[in-house]
């Protein structure tokens, strides 16, 4: 009865014994598969922040910091997510106006459509039904007061309708590259589909200060707004944005800041975007759904003193091409015909990039123009797309110059590739075994060491001691 006994006790151990087993070589292999992975995401991503600066700490919700030159996104915060722009719409609404006039001294007429369709107590200059204004004057009621029926003027004397201008100003941001951009109406009022991203904004405001008249508007403190048919005083304005025009809070000036546009409703809270210079970079920052004034204002100063702090500004045509490496069909046909032909960049073109960036972490695709012939003088032969730390910082022309103009040769056919250059351009499949083989092994020698070998001998010393307290009690009994 006491051997059965014993026996039977022995039956459990070993069944405990391996269903422990087999738990610690799943768990070890569990936590071989689970430190690859962080390894190679902690790896990917300390590479990326080493590379390039994090967005600071602020109290907005959506902000960015884009790059004017090249339309890099420097800092970013939810850059990505949907906001409800307010009156900072009205870049995009300024930017059509001057685009679709024939000159900015053209007569706007105020209908009662558009004054009505601003809502009572919304930003206003005034303006009664049937009042006259140039189109530079509406322009400058716009951008310095912010004013809504303005707004509705300017879209009906350009398109015809409110309604229509809104598919003008949503087949322009789409243009412009923005794929999460939706507007219903001129004056950025609320409407649940109106909306943007900061860094849909970004690239609308980046688009717009490329137009002399609007820039000049954009950045005007104060301007004074002549007599009309129907008003016989004068009406000063004064920009709303209190970073270059402080106004009553001095300790908004912003001695950086030379333009902008501000934007509040209930639904979207404060919104901002301001134009910066410092030195060689010119910067857009976009504040979207910051909970007060001060907070727009002040979180704007962090990220574009942060920026100016972290990036710097690099040549273009500093940074090596290799374009024996890079290039194509159109580059062959040109060395054909010229050997000596020299390729360059803009001299003027410039890369918005981190501080520490090393120039040799700078790489360069291009992406050549399907040519069938060159003119004598400059041609653009072809795109170069510079990144650094898996970040786009620009694109620009490459070009050729030409003493003359000729024509390329038809292209020649492809040789067929023989076997064994094909051999050497393949994968290498003998290295990637070898690499196999000696993971395999480690990870064998792992699982041996750690869960054989070691449990086994625990287990044996555990029943080693099980039995020599059997064999006592056995004794004991006897």
């Amino acid at each position: 009865m006491v051997k059965c006994k014993g026996m039977f006790c022995t039956i459990i151990w070993e069944k405990i014994m391996k269903k422990l087993y087999i738990k610690r070589s799943f768990a070890f292999f569990l936590m071989i598969m689970v430190l690859f992975s962080v390894l190679k995401i902690n790896t990917v991503f300390a590479a990326d922040s080493a590379l390039w600066p994090e967005c600071p700490s602020i109290k907005a919700k959506e902000a960015v910091v884009m790059d004017l030159a090249t339309g890099t996104i420097l800092v970013s915060k939810n850059g990505n997510k949907k906001w409800y722009p307010a009156s900072t719409t009205k870049i995009m609404t300024a930017m059509l106006a001057i685009e679709h006039a024939k000159s900015l001294d053209e007569e706007v007429e105020f209908t009662k459509e558009a004054i009505d369709a601003a809502d009572r107590g919304s930003s206003s200059i005034g303006i009664t039904p049937g009042e006259k204004l140039t189109l530079r004057e509406c322009l400058y009621g716009l951008m310095l007061a912010s004013a809504n029926e303005v707004a509705n003027a300017l879209a009906i004397h350009t398109a015809g309708s409110i309604d229509a201008f809104a598919d003008m100003m949503n087949e322009k941001a789409a243009e412009l590259g923005c794929t999460n951009t939706h507007f219903r109406n001129p004056s950025g009022l609320y409407e649940d589909d109106h909306y943007t991203t900061p860094a849909d904004l970004a690239k609308i405001a980046r688009a717009a200060i490329k137009i002399d008249a609007f820039k000049e508007i954009a950045s005007t403190r104060k301007y004074v707004l002549p007599k009309t048919n129907l008003m016989k005083e004068k009406r000063p304005l004064s920009n709303t944005h209190q970073l270059f025009n402080p106004m009553q809070c001095p300790e908004h000036a912003y001695e950086y800041c030379y333009a902008g546009k501000t934007g509040y409703t209930r639904e979207a809270k404060f919104n901002l975007v301001s134009y910066v210079k410092k030195g060689a970079m010119d910067v857009v920052c976009v504040i979207m759904n910051a909970e007060s004034r001060d907070v727009q204002y002040t979180n704007t100063k962090k990220l574009t003193d942060y920026t100016f702090k972290r990036f710097r500004m690099l040549q273009a045509d500093k940074i090596p091409l290799n374009l024996s490496e890079n290039a194509g069909g159109t580059y062959a046909h040109i060395l054909e015909n010229d050997p000596s032909a020299e390729f360059t960049v803009s001299g003027t073109a410039t890369l918005a990039v981190p501080k520490k960036c090393d120039i040799n972490g700078v790489t360069a695709k291009i992406t050549e123009n399907e040519l069938t012939a060159v003119e004598a003088g400059a041609n653009c032969i072809g795109n170069v797309e510079y990144q650094y730390g898996g970040e786009c910082i620009g694109n620009v022309e490459l070009i050729y110059t030409s003493s003359k103009s000729y024509p390329f040769n038809k292209p020649q056919p492809t040789p067929e590739t023989e076997p064994v250059e094909e051999a050497e351009k393949g994968i290498n499949f003998v290295a990637i075994g070898m690499i196999a083989a000696s993971v395999f092994m480690i990870l064998a020698l792992l699982w041996y060491i750690f869960v054989y070998r070691k449990p086994s001998q625990v287990a044996r010393r555990r029943y080693r001691k099980h039995r020599r307290g059997i064999n006592k009690r056995n004794r004991l009994k006897w």
